[in-house]
């Protein structure tokens, strides 16, 4: 519950900022971020760089997109509300962005192996 009100409140301020289009820009801006994260992430994994080997070049495509925009979605039931300030501004953004994006491609993967 206080993570959705920390969210609201953050969207909310979002939303005061940039008019009445904040709360989507900031949700981009978030979803975004985490989804550029994931692609640099993901490639520096070792399980990943292993299963690799054994796909081609489209399924690799195919599966990277499947988990980073998995985790893009799945950012904001994940991120806390000071993961979500950090991310948002732009002096703290890449160390959260790293931050939330291993916690959001793990959620993601253990999903997505379940399915």
């Amino acid at each position: 519950m206080k993570k959705i009100t920390g969210l609201m409140g953050v969207l909310l301020l979002g939303g005061c900022v940039a008019g009445g289009d904040g709360i989507a820009r900031t949700d981009g801006i978030v979803k975004t971020v985490v989804e550029n994260q994931c692609r640099t992430e993901l490639n520096k994994r070792n399980e990943w760089k292993l299963a690799a080997l054994v796909m081609t070049a489209q399924q690799q495509r195919e599966w990277e997109n499947k988990i980073c925009g998995c985790a893009s979605e799945e950012v904001l039931n994940q991120v806390t509300t000071e993961e979500l300030i950090k991310i948002v501004n732009p002096n703290t953004r890449a160390q959260t962005a790293a931050s939330v994006t291993a916690k959001t491609v793990t959620a993601c993967v253990k999903r997505l192996m379940r399915e």
